[in-house]
Order: structure tokens, then C-alpha cells, then sequence
């Protein structure tokens, strides 16, 4: 097995406020967020002030890129008061502008090449949006879509401009968290052969050609990389309206769980036909709405599901949702970011994978990047493959992929030190949770697939993934925890003296108020409709140790409890 990433052995405390994580990380995607508060004030867009070294560049616009639409604005003469994007094809440009023209009030917009005012490293290529629609109107589909360029572009433009022609990957400086690994890890000399490899990795085909995906013909020539993983998800939902889609009208997808919350910005659109919302435990009434479809006409354009979802790490019965499309002629779209195809083998269920590599399989948080992958064993691969080489566009920057490439060198190895390290915490406060039977505890309940619907994220473990150097699959890097009051998991994350923020599958262990993020006040009716509880804390568990991570976890409680029982005696 690789070695492990010799990063910090004990948890570390969260920075200060905005700034990132770890310290000195340049393209960081997580801010800190050491209290309650911040992560709401996050969520309503009242973080700007606060936010110092970096933001997750799909969410907000980077500090770096800002200082680049600067340089555009002037050059251009952009009116004060107007705004600018910046994207890195034409195809993403041309998709902004047709939003604000469907979905913002009638306003001038436009799209120019500005490729030569930026000083873009060939090949690459630089658009700006210029429009005088709402800028936070407009950031929705800069969000949902994550089709921002990259923030190392921005950079490397920026010092191209200064006359600084030298390349550079953006990486930490020497002494920081992450130095160590990235001196003895040295980036391949072509991009092109970096994505070459990040294809072969996703793709599960291992040194000499066997794949353990688990259907034939699995091979990274089906692999299609994007900037975010969004972004990813963005193109899967125009494939299928293409394809599957195309000359039958308007038709909504279903998806069975939570997806991650980005995705209902888009599916909520005046635009959109929408969606239909299932649980694993409500199959029956998703059978009963497909009955009044046919093969020829399905009831639905496609279903959707994460596996396992975000937060609650539920996952659904892949078996039958595949009898189901069978039956019924729809595809499968499974997002396997938090699974991971090491430890579970959902080819045999699905038509197509995606999955953010910006997270376990980077595990640096240092880089975002998205992938897509098609099942050449699917029904539907021919109409699929067939669009997606009419149309696709690479928009991962060059330096994003070298850096990713040399970051995912030691996926198998995290992957098994963080699946040990979630399950050690997830026993441990199941042991102290009311659902695992300690009374007067101050936890409900933990959500982790060994504790929530275990035989289906069992029955899709990978066989194969020991051929891979994972020598016992698990149930991946991600828990989250759900406490009796507000005010308890408001004090619980307060009282942790770990990384606080937001992103997921790093080497370093973090904690979140996820659905305090996810869903903002004005979501707060449909959070609670669908189960998303307030009163949670994610935790995605690092490669630090054991022992280490557990005192952490166990310390924060002790006060809780402290404060907890004195209130109570008040």
C-alpha cells in the first residue's frame, strides 16, 4: 500500500474566522468557521467581510479571479455598477448569459473573448459575461453550475500580466501542513498526461489493465473531467435532455434521498420541470408513479441518488432501483463522492457516475475538480457516449491537474486510514447516543451507513477494491451527528478544538454545521419537510490519529454535558 501523507498527527485547532484551512494552503476551498453564527452568516451571503485568504471558488467569487475581472473591467470600460464573470470556454459563457436572459429581469448582457487582455497561458481560453442583472441572482448559476475559471488560472494570468512568465502550481510553502508531502511528491511534466492518469485512477482500471468497477469494458476512455464537481452533475443533467430527454416534452427526474443542496437551485428553477422527492422507505410510491409511464414513455426523464447522501449517509437499495429502471426504461445517475468506487461497486446499478474529486480523491482540499463517468454495460451508452463526444469540453486548468494528479497518488491509502478512523468515532458516540441506548444523553442519533439502512450500502461493497491495495472496504470518511437541542450542538461545535469549515474528504479532520449551511433561513419549512434536521454536526474524519480525533470529540461533550446539566439544575 502507498505510504501515508506525514501530515499533523494530532487534531488541530480551527484558525481564526475566514481564514483558511489549513494555514498558508494557497487555493484553500475551506474557510474556518469557528462558531454557529458565522456558518449562517456564510449561508446568507453576509460573510465577504470576513472571508481573508480564500472562499470555495464555486460558491463565491476567489479573491484571485476578482483581481483579474479588475484588469478586465478597466481594459474594457465597464460601466461602474455593471458586473463581470469570468469563464473558461465559450460554452459556459453562452450558458450564463442564456440565464440571466431567462431568469433575470431584461437587462443588457454579453459575452467577449478576453483571452489576450488576461494574458491566458495557451491553449486556454478566457470569457467574460458583462450584465447589469443582479449579481446575486446570477451567482446561483455561477454556484449550481460551478463554471467559474479556476482560481490558479486567475493567478497565473495575474503574474503573466506582471511579466512573470515563469509556471507555478500554487502550492503550500515550505514548513506548512501539506510541504512535506508535496517534497517528495514532484508533478508529472505535462498536463495532458496528468489528466491522462486522473482518468485511469477515477476510472478504477489498475496497473496492467484490470478494472474493478465491476461491469466489462470499463476503461478511462469513458471518463469526462470537469473544473468542479457541479459542474459535473450540470452536464449529466443536459446529457440526459439531450438524449433520453429529447422530442418527449418536458419531464421531472426523481431522485431517492437528499442530494447535495446545489443541485435544487437548478431543479427549482421557474425554468426546470422539477423534481420528485423519495426516501429508500417510500420505493412503493415511486413504483406506483413509474406504472403510469411506459417503456417507450417513461414516467420520468431519469433518478437520481447519492451514495451514500449528504448528511443523513443514507443510502438506497441499488438493487431494486435497478429492477426498477429495467422495467420501466430510465436511467440511474449515482453520485458516488462520499462512497467512493474503492469501497462500493454501483456499476452493476447505475448508467452513470459522478463524483467530486475535489474531495477524498484530492484529499488535500487544495484543488476542485469534477468527474463523470458512463457505464459502458448501459442500455443508454450509445445515445450517452455519442453526445458527450459531440460535445464536450475539457475546463480543467492544466495546473489543476497537475496538482490533483499528484494529490490523488495516495487515494487508496486515505481512504483506509479514514475509514477506520470514521467507523472508531461513529461506534464511540452511537455507544453515547440515545439511539444506541444511553438515556439522558444529549445525542439523538448518528448518521453513518453502518447505522442507517447497513444491508444496502453492504450489499455494494467492492469485491475488487483489495486488487487496488484496500485490503477491507468501509463506509467512508464521512458522520454527522444530530443532538436533542440547538443550543447543545450550537455549544458542541463552539467546544471542539478541531478544523471547523467547509469542504469534506481531507487528510485533516472537520467539522460542520452542514444544514445550517446547506439550507438557509428561507429553506428552513422545506429542511424540516424533508428531514434535514437543524440541530447537526458533520464531521469528515481525517487521517490523524485515532486516539486523537476520539479525546477531541469526547472532550467537546464532556462540556456540553457540563453545561448541559448545570442549566438543568438551575
Amino acid at each position: 500500500m502507498p505510504s501515508i501523507l506525514p501530515v499533523a498527527s494530532t487534531i488541530q485547532p480551527t484558525p481564526r474566522v475566514g481564514h483558511c484551512v489549513p494555514p498558508n494552503t494557497p487555493h484553500s476551498v475551506c474557510n474556518s468557521l469557528p462558531e454557529w453564527h458565522y456558518t449562517v452568516a456564510f449561508a446568507t451571503g453576509k460573510a465577504e467581510l470576513w472571508l481573508k485568504d480564500t472562499v470555495y471558488p464555486r460558491q463565491m467569487v476567489h479573491q484571485q479571479v476578482k483581481r483579474l475581472i479588475a484588469v478586465v473591467v478597466e481594459a474594457l470600460g465597464v460601466k461602474e455598477g455593471d458586473h463581470c464573470l469570468l469563464f473558461p470556454t465559450r460554452l459556459l459563457a453562452d450558458e450564463c448569459r442564456a440565464f440571466i436572459e431567462a431568469h433575470a429581469t431584461p437587462t443588457p448582457c454579453d459575452v467577449r473573448c478576453v483571452t489576450e487582455i488576461t494574458h491566458a497561458p495557451p491553449p486556454h481560453q478566457i470569457f467574460a459575461v458583462l450584465f447589469t442583472a443582479d449579481l446575486d441572482n446570477v451567482m446561483t448559476f455561477y454556484a449550481f453550475t460551478g463554471s467559474a475559471i479556476s482560481s490558479r488560472l486567475a493567478e497565473l494570468c495575474m503574474l503573466r500580466l506582471a511579466g512573470d512568465l515563469r509556471p507555478t502550481l500554487g502550492l503550500p510553502p515550505r514548513g506548512s501542513y501539506f510541504s512535506e508531502y508535496y517534497s517528495r511528491h514532484s508533478p508529472l511534466k505535462s498536463a495532458e498526461d496528468a489528466k491522462h492518469v486522473i482518468r485511469r485512477r477515477f476510472s478504477g482500471t489498475l496497473e496492467g489493465g484490470v478494472n474493478i468497477r465491476g461491469v466489462p469494458g470499463a476503461s478511462p476512455n469513458d471518463v469526462y473531467l470537469f473544473s468542479t464537481g457541479m459542474q459535473a452533475i450540470w452536464r449529466t443533467h443536459q446529457l440526459l435532455h439531450a438524449t433520453v430527454g429529447s422530442g418527449t416534452g418536458s419531464k421531472k427526474v426523481a431522485h431517492v434521498n437528499l442530494l447535495y443542496g446545489e443541485s435544487y437551485k437548478f431543479l427549482e428553477l421557474k425554468s426546470s420541470p422539477g423534481y420528485y422527492f423519495f426516501t429508500d422507505g417510500t420505493i412503493d410510491a415511486l413504483e406506483m408513479l413509474l406504472a403510469t409511464g411506459t417503456s417507450e414513455s417513461p414516467a420520468i426523464l431519469a433518478l437520481f441518488t447519492d451514495f451514500p447522501g449528504n448528511p443523513h449517509l443514507r443510502t438506497a437499495d441499488m438493487k431494486r432501483l435497478r429492477a426498477l429502471a429495467n422495467q420501466y426504461n430510465f436511467p440511474i445517475i449515482v453520485d458516488e463522492t462520499l462512497g467512493n468506487y474503492l469501497n462500493v461497486q454501483l456499476f452493476p446499478y447505475c448508467d452513470v457516475v459522478v463524483s467530486s474529486l475535489t474531495k477524498l480523491f484530492s484529499g488535500m482540499g487544495n484543488v476542485i475538480c469534477g468527474g463523470m463517468m458512463l457505464n459502458p454495460a448501459s442500455q443508454f451508452y450509445g445515445q450517452f457516449k455519442a453526445h458527450m463526444e459531440a460535445t464536450y469540453e475539457d475546463s480543467l486548468f492544466d495546473s489543476d491537474a497537475l496538482v490533483l494528479e499528484m494529490n490523488s497518488r495516495e487515494f487508496v491509502s486515505r481512504t483506509a486510514v479514514t475509514n477506520r478512523n470514521a467507523e472508531a468515532l461513529a461506534d464511540m458516540l452511537y455507544s453515547r447516543s440515545l439511539a444506541g441506548g444511553c438515556n439522558d444523553s444529549i445525542i439523538q442519533s448518528i448518521h453513518y451507513p453502518k447505522y442507517r439502512n447497513r444491508e444496502n450500502f453492504d450489499a455494494c461493497r467492492n469485491p475488487l477494491a483489495v486488487q487496488a491495495g484496500l485490503s477491507q472496504t468501509g463506509y467512508g470518511s464521512l458522520l454527522a451527528v444530530t443532538f436533542t437541542s440547538l443550543d447543545a450542538a450550537k455549544f458542541f461545535l463552539s467546544a471542539l478544538q478541531c478544523y471547523k469549515g467547509t469542504t469534506l474528504g481531507c487528510v485533516y479532520t472537520l467539522a460542520l454545521a452542514f444544514n445550517a449551511l446547506a439550507f438557509p433561513p428561507e429553506k428552513k419549512k422545506w429542511m424540516e419537510d424533508h428531514g434535514a434536521e437543524e440541530n447537526l454536526v458533520r464531521f469528515s474524519v481525517g487521517t490523524e490519529q485515532t486516539e486523537s480525533i476520539l479525546k477531541c470529540v469526547v472532550d467537546a461533550l464532556l462540556v456540553v454535558e457540563k453545561v448541559n446539566s448545570k442549566s438543568c439544575s438551575e
